[in-house]
């Protein structure tokens, strides 16, 4: 996205820089670039969000596998864990599915069960961080899956003993970075072609907006021409006052040419009768005066 509004915001430029001082050049790249930058917030706000949304839905999501899993469990005499089928997530019972649940005892000695889905691995969490009573964190899963991991320490009575288990559920994030992926993909898209229509629709609205402007500079070449005496039509309430004044200027020059004009006219009736004279007395008789 950016670099198509960018690209955009190349082309005016240099398409303003043949013309040197042209103001709408100036208005148009300003706007230009201004859009470049509020467009590109935008989007960055917006991919954040979306982005939060995914993963805070894909973290509910291991909520409540891990609240299933949890509620399905009940400890067995041998020290593992039963677990009712009915309470779990189907995708579990696939192998590699991209959703798996194991069970950690505290004792040492006991097995670490996991789900089918992960067949024949087990979940090593690491960066590990603790929020109220669970820890998140991430691990590796199967053909090369990066996975995110909630687990949860729970406690169960089993006689007059207490048994403790960790219980832990692990999602593949690929589902979650492809969304995003995929969203980021669609609002740079959106976003290039709002940005060029967007830059396109200034451009038509500087030149529409000043066109008054070039019906004045016509209008003084007409003046200069002298195919008109002054400026004619109407103009928006911004142009008006320069037309205005524009037409006075005009007026007055006008008056002092033709005030010049009189003076010379003036000054040439004055020497006409003398002139007229000495002319006279020229053709009369010959002489340095005739000469």
């Amino acid at each position: 996205m950016a670099l198509a509004i960018l690209s955009t915001i190349r082309q005016i430029r240099q398409k303003s820089a043949t013309k040197a001082g042209s103001l709408a050049g100036r208005l148009i790249l300003s706007a230009a670039v201004w859009l470049a930058i509020g467009m590109g917030a935008g989007a960055y706000v917006l991919s954040h969000a979306f982005s939060s949304a995914v993963a805070d839905n894909f973290d509910t999501a291991l909520q409540v596998d891990l609240d299933g899993l949890i509620a399905a469990a009940e400890p067995a005499a041998n020290g593992a864990v039963a677990l009712d089928e009915r309470y779990l997530n189907r995708r579990f019972a696939r192998v590699y599915s991209g959703i798996y649940w194991q069970i950690v005892p505290d004792d040492k000695g006991g097995a670490v069960q996991i789900s089918r889905s992960l067949f024949d691995r087990t979940l090593a969490v690491a960066d590990a961080r603790r929020i109220d009573n669970q820890t998140w964190g991430y691990a590796d899963g199967p053909d090369d899956q990066k996975l995110r991991v909630l687990a949860r320490h729970m406690s169960f009575s089993q006689g007059r003993r207490t048994v403790s288990y960790t219980f832990m559920v692990a999602g593949n994030l690929s589902r979650v970075e492809t969304e995003i992926r995929d969203f980021n993909g669609t609002l740079a898209r959106s976003f290039a072609v709002l940005g060029i229509g967007l830059i396109l629709a200034i451009l038509i609205q500087v030149k529409v907006g000043l066109m008054p402007l070039k019906r004045v500079g016509e209008g003084l070449a007409h003046i200069r021409n002298g195919t008109a005496r002054r400026l004619e039509g109407t103009f928006p309430a911004e142009i008006a006052p320069l037309a205005a004044e524009l037409n006075s200027l005009i007026e007055h020059s006008a008056e002092v040419v033709g005030r010049a004009r009189t003076h010379v006219s003036n000054l040439a009736h004055f020497f006409k009768t003398p002139l007229s004279v000495l002319a006279s007395e020229a053709d009369a008789a010959p002489g340095p005066l005739a000469d």
